[in-house]
């Protein structure tokens, strides 16, 4: 294939989202609607070049690739994509791109996307097939990086990738053309773009370890799911929750480019309108009276970024939201932050307490798990203990940044004392695909 010219390839990439949105809303099955647009792309990079762009390139791609969806079921033939039209298009991330780059056009195409987002939660597929489904076609990350994101080989995502997709294919989607008529999957959609956001925040990239493009998208599609939804409190929760760690995101890197842990970061930085927008948010969501987790976690953040010091923290205040946190979502991860914050509260020892309670956790579920019990056992004074701990947290990091951290407090345990105090990094990509009834008594206090 030729080399696309520099004005014909922004041109498809500001097209293709819509134009696969409009295209699913006939097709009715993602993988299809696929296809199809891969099909117009592609006749747009043979008749284009020669005939010139049409006035309309959107309406233009979403005729020719309607009628290829028409020709493809007339014949009754489904043909391998042709994904080197896409691959030319862009390196990684082309959608989340142009939402950074020109927030204008990305406003006008954000409902579009959420419907593709609805269309990845198909319920005929699981919630780590949607979300791994929704970064690869949604997002446009590459079979590599959404295999980082999800701890696996990238030749067992691209597996699972085809069997999702297959499986839509088979299946169809009568309802998924629209958010209003897929409240079912809402769950489902938290969770993809809770994931979307958190391998923005803290990437599983070798190369840049905070990617402000995904963030922004995900707040981007929180925003519309709070829109589309706003009588569901954990939608408006995601919303909260969002705003309230990217309100943080400028003051997370230092001048050299490298993260910078929270004790250490300048709030000054911080986006105080945000955080106040975000806490106006989470008060609405408290206020209909349905607690979740996403509420709860909502409330640690608001907790952190209402401190004015690192020391004016309220970790006991943290520790029993993690504590409700835990009966929604008993899982590894809120164990491990939940030991982290009681420590911090309550002493290392109570920390370390708690993490043993259990028995040994799954630590590989947890990849901070040996993180937080080196840290723990260090401020305990068993720095011999803490040593193998935190060189397993260097075996398990997640970028090169991360590992550079750990390894900063492995050479620190020569020292007499080591500061620890520092949220670690959120080691639950995605909230739960399910939400439980909350228990009568639950309630999430929310910082005022």
């Amino acid at each position: 294939m030729g080399t696309l010219s520099d004005s014909l390839a922004p041109l498809l990439r500001r097209a293709y989202p819509r134009v696969l949105a409009r295209t699913l809303a006939f097709a009715r099955n993602l993988p299809e609607a696929e296809d199809a647009v891969q099909d117009a792309v592609l006749r747009a990079l043979a008749s284009w070049p020669k005939r010139g762009v049409p006035d309309s390139p959107e309406a233009w791609l979403t005729t020719v690739a309607t009628n290829a969806h028409r020709d493809r079921l007339r014949k009754g033939r489904w043909e391998q994509p042709q994904t080197e039209a896409l691959d030319a298009l862009a390196e990684m991330s082309p959608w989340a791109r142009i939402a950074v780059g020109e927030p204008d056009v990305a406003r006008s195409w954000k409902d579009e996307l959420l419907r593709l987002v609805f269309a990845c939660c198909h319920p005929a597929l699981q919630p780590g097939e949607s979300a791994a489904l929704c970064l690869a076609t949604v997002v446009g990350l590459s079979c590599q990086e959404v295999a980082r994101a999800f701890l696996t080989e990238p030749r067992t995502m691209e597996q699972r990738l085809t069997r999702a997709r297959k499986r839509l294919r088979e299946r169809g989607d009568p309802d998924g053309a629209s958010p209003e008529r897929s409240r079912d999957r809402l769950d489902a959609v938290l969770c993809v773009v809770h994931l979307l956001f958190n391998e923005g925040y803290w990437s599983h990239s070798t190369s840049t370890p905070i990617r402000a493009d995904l963030c922004r998208l995900a707040v981007g599609l929180a925003h519309s799911l709070g829109e589309a939804f706003p009588d569901e409190p954990e939608a408006l929760a995601l919303l909260a929750l969002l705003r309230l760690h990217d309100a943080r995101r400028d003051a997370r890197t230092g001048g050299d480019g490298r993260p910078v842990a929270l004790p250490d970061q300048d709030r000054s930085r911080w986006d105080r309108q945000a955080i106040a927008l975000a806490c106006a948010t989470l008060d609405t969501a408290a206020a209909l009276g349905q607690p979740g987790p996403l509420q709860i976690e909502a409330a640690i953040s608001a907790i952190h970024c209402r401190a004015a010091t690192p020391e004016a923290t309220d970790w006991r205040e943290i520790a029993l939201l993690y504590e409700r946190l835990e009966g929604f979502r008993p899982t590894p991860a809120v164990r491990v932050n939940r030991a982290f914050a009681l420590g911090q509260a309550c002493g290392a020892e109570a920390g370390l307490a708690l993490l043993d309670d259990h028995g040994e956790l799954d630590a590989a579920r947890s990849p901070y798990y040996h993180l937080v019990r080196g840290c723990l056992l260090a401020e305990a004074g068993s720095f011999k203990a803490a040593r193998p701990e935190l060189e397993r947290a260097v075996e398990v990091a997640r970028n090169p940044a991360e590992r550079e951290q750990i390894e900063a407090r492995i050479a620190a345990l020569r020292k007499p004392t080591l500061r620890d105090a520092n949220e670690p990094p959120d080691p639950n990509p995605s909230p739960p695909t399910t939400v439980a009834p909350p228990p009568r008594r639950a309630t999430v206090r929310t910082p005022k």
